[in-house]
């Protein structure tokens, strides 16, 4: 198997998953994520991911004499926190030893 390639399959599908699903929460941005590569790999057994809890801010445009209507937002300058998750197939056994060396998991 060429794990370079299925490296760079994963990646993408990760990414079309995330820029293609209009969600309502991190968790289900990486929970379509992680069911996207799951779908499309049947070599993937699990998927664990670490996301940034970023926010982002409506601008208040009042005092320019301008209505926002949910276009303007500001990033804000820390992450509150890492929102983690792992999605599995049903029929894969766990194996949290393969784990043990990643503090963040």
């Amino acid at each position: 198997m060429d794990w370079g390639k299925s490296f760079e399959s994963i990646r993408s599908t990760m990414l079309e998953a995330f820029a293609t699903t209009h969600s309502l929460a991190l968790q289900q941005s990486l929970y379509e994520m992680g069911k996207s590569v799951l779908e499309k790999h049947p070599e993937v057994g699990e998927v664990r991911l670490s996301l940034p809890n970023k926010h982002h801010f409506l601008v208040d445009l009042e005092y320019c004499g301008l209505e926002n209507d949910n276009e303007v937002f500001f990033a804000a300058d820390r992450p509150y926190g890492l929102i983690e998750g792992v999605v599995t197939r049903d029929d894969v056994e766990e194996a949290p030893q393969a784990w043990y060396s990643l503090p963040q998991f």
